[in-house]
């Protein structure tokens, strides 16, 4: 998988919109990626987990609005929260990676 946090920071393909129109776009970015985890690196055996990121995913898509509008501080600190929340989840799918035998 590409580096998706690099993907989700990079705010807008229209470097024209207006700054909530960017944040939107992250935000969506951001649960579209969360999905694509949930998806890819979650195992079978993880359901509660997954659904951890699907309610957190919800959550996302609800304030969206809201989040685009918050300040820059604010907004600043939920994008590092969700990138580090991705890294979080990749690692730990390359960890249980390394102990699978196939």
């Amino acid at each position: 998988m590409s580096d998706i946090v690099a993907d989700l920071l990079r705010l807008s393909e229209d470097p024209n919109a207006d700054p909530r129109t960017r944040r939107r776009q992250t935000m969506e970015r951001l649960v579209q990626t969360l999905l694509a985890v949930a998806d890819a690196e979650i195992g079978p055996g993880d359901a509660q987990h997954r659904h951890s990121i699907l309610h957190l995913t919800t959550i996302i898509r609800e304030m969206t609005e809201r989040i685009a509008e918050a300040d820059d501080v604010t907004f600043s600190a939920i994008v590092r929260e969700a990138a580090m929340l991705i890294r979080s989840l990749q690692q730990r799918q390359a960890d249980a990676a390394r102990f699978t035998v196939h």
